[in-house]
């Protein structure tokens, strides 16, 4: 094998290992902020709602109000909070992803919120949950 295939079959294997790296990181991420919720009285209806348009990380209910949950997880603020990454072509995606999910479960004239929720690793308070985020 000469030295330009190997090293282009070395940077995929890298850059699948980051990306996997990455999903797994983010399953951490979800798994804590879906605990948090659970504890705090909500409903945890959907994980990973995917659609063409997007994903939305957490789907849950609590009292009549279906919360649809963005999760955004760092192990320190060093190129700062994991919140201030929601910018707005991500939340024009959630909500898009929002108003199909209430379309197909059927959910007409529902009370409905978009929340954060950041988990900063280092922190000596991890979970920060920004209600009506946006």
């Amino acid at each position: 094998m000469d030295h330009a295939k190997f090293t282009e079959k070395l940077s995929y294997a890298k850059l699948w290992r980051r990306k996997m790296n990455k999903r797994a990181k983010g399953k951490i991420g979800e798994d804590t902020a879906s605990s948090y919720l659970a504890k705090n009285g909500y409903q945890i209806l959907q994980r990973n709602y995917y659609t063409r348009y997007g994903e939305i990380d957490i789907i849950a209910k609590k009292d009549d109000t279906i919360v649809f949950v963005e999760v955004k997880k760092r192990a320190n603020a060093k190129f700062g909070i994991g919140a201030e990454a929601v910018g707005q072509s991500k939340m024009k995606k959630i909500r898009i992803c929002a108003q199909l999910y209430l379309q197909e479960n059927m959910y007409i004239d529902q009370n409905i919120r978009f929340d954060v929720i950041d988990i900063l690793s280092d922190a000596p308070k991890p979970i920060t949950h920004i209600i009506a985020a946006f």
